[in-house]
């Protein structure tokens, strides 16, 4: 759809039949893993197997054993320090990245799960997207709507230097549209349904791609 990325189907796609490690996979809160957005059970549904690492894994327990899936209580800052000694095919960063105030340490302890196949997903919020920038120009300052657990913001050049100089190497660096397409065609019913599909598809087409909401980076080791 005009070469949008809607962000959690396209790393669902890239999860299938893989072994996945996914970080900060509780997502906020426990609350998170009782909706119907949340990713690590839509991962858990497709992929080959999945490890989670949260420091907030074990409020979820019992949901995670339903699923069938590992999950670790461990701060991703120390990566480095945890007994797990197995590499994935797939390590997933949703959302993550702005919420660490020691991102160096993070991304030097993932590459022990990388071997020379594995991928590395990181999505983070676009701090120059159309959204973002609107809120602004109508004098919405920040404070108002940042949410308060995030400690910085990385730009598109930003978030590619960090990985380079950690020498990842590219895969793919691009933007996500909006978190998942089921949200984004979620139109609702009669005249008021219509009017806002028409609404939503022109923004696809008026909002250029670095403005979109998200960044979505793939890297290799």
């Amino acid at each position: 759809m005009y070469n949008c990325v809607f962000r959690q189907n396209e790393i669902i796609k890239l999860c299938v039949g893989k072994t996945v490690l996914d970080l900060g996979f509780v997502q906020h809160s426990k609350d998170s893993a009782y909706k119907t957005t949340w990713l690590h059970r839509k991962i858990s549904e497709v992929a080959k197997t999945i490890v989670g690492i949260d420091i907030l894994a074990d409020k979820i327990d019992s949901i995670t054993e339903s699923l069938q899936t590992k999950s670790i209580k461990w701060d991703v800052t120390k990566l480095h320090e945890l007994e797990l000694y197995e590499t994935f095919d797939v390590i997933v960063c949703g959302e993550l990245i702005e919420h660490i105030d020691n991102p160096n340490a993070m991304l030097t302890g993932i590459k022990k799960f990388m071997n020379k196949d594995s991928i590395f997903i990181i999505t983070t919020p676009n701090p120059w997207s159309y959204i973002r920038i609107k809120k602004i120009k109508k004098n919405n300052l920040e404070k108002n709507w940042l949410n308060s657990e995030h400690v910085c913001w990385y730009s598109f050049e930003t978030l590619k230097n960090l990985l380079l100089r950690h020498n990842f190497k590219k895969v793919k660096f691009d933007y996500y549209f909006t978190d998942s397409y089921e949200e984004f065609s979620r139109y609702g019913k009669g005249i008021v349904g219509i009017l806002r599909k028409i609404r939503r598809y022109f923004w696809i087409r008026k909002i250029p791609k670095r403005m979109h909401d998200g960044l979505f980076f793939v890297v290799k080791k």
